[in-house]
């Protein structure tokens, strides 16, 4: 039920009844538009009826964007991020979004403010280092995403009807360039470690064993060696928040899981945790965590930082003229290697703990290609004895 007052030359307040309180009082939805007169004001209501009984109606906000920050980094950003994208994108919004936008109430924000911010990063605009060039895709591609968590907890909310971010393009990634995946590769980096400390030789085994990340080897403990079953258990990840405190965190994707290990890596992986137990009974309440004894740490049980890994890495490579592998690249490393050994795709997608098989095929398919090319050579035999009869 709705009704029309006018309020003054060509204005007129819309009013719908969508209920009743407690005390029998209407419950109302208001409206001001300005028309010419009365038939078009009754248009007016007849379309602000439909979209308040059918849901679609959104009642307007005046909460200004640096205002709903607070309350989106509060309630929603500190409980759904992890440590490191959280910081990543209090620092695009604070630096980049709020002198911008923050002054706009959330219901003016439209996709265009998107587009005109995002296109102004591609010509360089706003850079915080100073310079003329533009951003690199993926930097855009963060920043938009920051903006977007913003207008999507606000509408999530109910502060606005439909989020202006939400369909907007994006520019295109810059797809990683592919790891130059050589047996020449694999045997110098083998007999190059070989001459590194023991445990960074474990750690390099580990790595290209099981393709685990580089975070994820740091926050191995000694409850995740499983002796019995001869696998590793990688359920957690380590990561540096910006002041230097080491944070556990949850792994990549929520995707925990084993990997099986051969018997020789197991007995050296069980030499360090021995070493590190020892040490624990030794040192006790000085221990760094009296409730993690983990894998990779100094003499008190502090953990390695996981760029320390990335570090020590590009040391050892230059040292023994490596070329361009990262640490990272050892886990491509391990799934190429095991793509050449006929390994079932599903069980190595499961092994370096992907969401789907399809991530496995997207990232290695030219690999799996060139190995399904050699399957089907082998039935060549048979047009070959087909010819000769």
């Amino acid at each position: 039920m709705g009704s029309i007052e006018k309020r003054g030359k060509g204005s007129f307040r819309l009013s719908v009844v969508t209920g009743y309180d407690a005390k029998g009082k209407a419950i109302r939805e208001r409206r001001n538009v300005r028309v010419k007169n009365k038939t078009q004001a009754r248009q007016e209501l007849a379309k602000f009826e439909a979209e308040v009984l059918s849901g679609d109606y959104s009642r307007p906000t005046y909460t200004r964007l640096e205002d709903f920050y607070k309350e989106w980094k509060q309630k929603f950003a500190e409980d759904h991020f992890a440590p490191r994208t959280l910081q990543e994108y209090i620092g695009i919004i604070e630096k980049r979004i709020i002198p911008q936008y923050g002054h706009m109430k959330l219901n003016d924000i439209k996709p265009m403010h998107i587009v005109d911010f995002l296109d102004g990063m591609k010509r360089g605009e706003g850079r915080l280092d100073g310079k003329s060039v533009p951003l690199s895709p993926s930097t855009i591609r963060n920043c938009y995403k920051a903006f977007n968590s913003l207008l999507s907890v606000a509408t999530d909310f109910g502060l606005i009807k439909n989020n202006p971010a939400q369909h907007i393009k994006l520019p295109a990634a810059q797809r990683k360039k592919s790891v130059a995946y050589t047996k020449e590769n694999i045997d110098k980096m083998i007999s190059s470690i070989s001459n590194e400390p023991y445990i960074k030789q474990v750690m390099f085994w580990i790595a290209f064993v099981t393709g685990c990340r580089e975070g994820e080897l740091v926050a191995l403990e000694d409850k995740h060696i499983l002796e019995d079953k001869g696998t590793v258990r990688f359920e957690q990840s380590l990561t540096q928040l910006s002041g230097g405190e080491l944070r556990v965190k949850s792994i990549k994707n929520g995707m925990d899981g084993t990997a099986a290990i051969p018997n020789e890596l197991m007995e050296m992986i069980l030499k360090i945790k021995r070493e590190r137990k020892r040490e624990f009974m030794m040192l006790r309440d000085r221990w760094y965590d009296p409730n993690r004894i983990f894998l990779f740490a100094d003499e008190e049980g502090k953990p390695m930082r996981p760029d320390s890994v990335s570090q020590w890495w590009a040391c050892f490579r230059k040292r023994n003229e490596i070329g361009d592998i990262r640490f990272h690249d050892l886990r491509h490393y391990s799934v190429t290697y095991l793509i050449q050994q006929n390994v079932p795709t599903k069980s190595i997608s499961q092994r370096v703990r992907h969401r789907k098989i399809g991530t496995t095929m997207d990232i290695y398919g030219h690999h799996i290609e060139e190995v399904d090319q050699l399957a089907a050579d082998h039935f060549s035999v048979f047009f070959s004895n087909q010819n000769s009869s």
